[in-house]
């Protein structure tokens, strides 16, 4: 192959090429089996956000990594309704897998903070591993 007919990746096209991570355990976890699609897919895109948290240095007095990332630009992002956001953030909630810190008014500026969000490890069992495996070799 010579360079005139490979297909370079070009600065403006980049960023179409990154992928968001999708933790396995989510699909063959059994302790993850009754999360729906949407709370699974909540749960890969905040966690994509930490990232940013990191970058940002939005680490608090007990060195645990939160992000901030408002319903609303959930909403914006997903095209999901509010009370969809609401509902896939709950299930999160109730799995144990995310956890809301809310956040009061601050007085330096004027206004309520956005809630911290928490992430969970994902626990992974030697059974879900186990599971894909005998699932690959039907």
């Amino acid at each position: 192959m010579n360079q005139t007919n490979f297909n370079f990746i070009e600065s403006e096209k980049a960023y179409a090429t990154r992928f968001f991570q999708f933790s396995q355990v989510l699909i063959y976890g059994s302790q993850y089996k009754t999360l729906s699609d949407s709370a699974k897919l909540g749960y890969m895109i905040l966690h994509d956000r930490l990232d940013y948290s990191l970058k940002n240095n939005w680490v608090d007095e007990d060195n645990r990594v939160y992000f901030i990332f408002t319903n609303q630009e959930l909403t914006d992002l997903m095209g999901w309704s509010k009370k969809k956001v609401i509902r896939v953030k709950n299930e999160l909630e109730n799995q144990g897998l995310l956890f809301q810190k809310t956040m009061h008014f601050n007085p330096k500026t004027g206004k309520n903070e956005p809630n911290r969000l928490y992430l969970a490890d994902l626990e992974v069992m030697a059974t879900d591993i186990y599971t894909k495996y005998r699932q690959r070799n039907y």
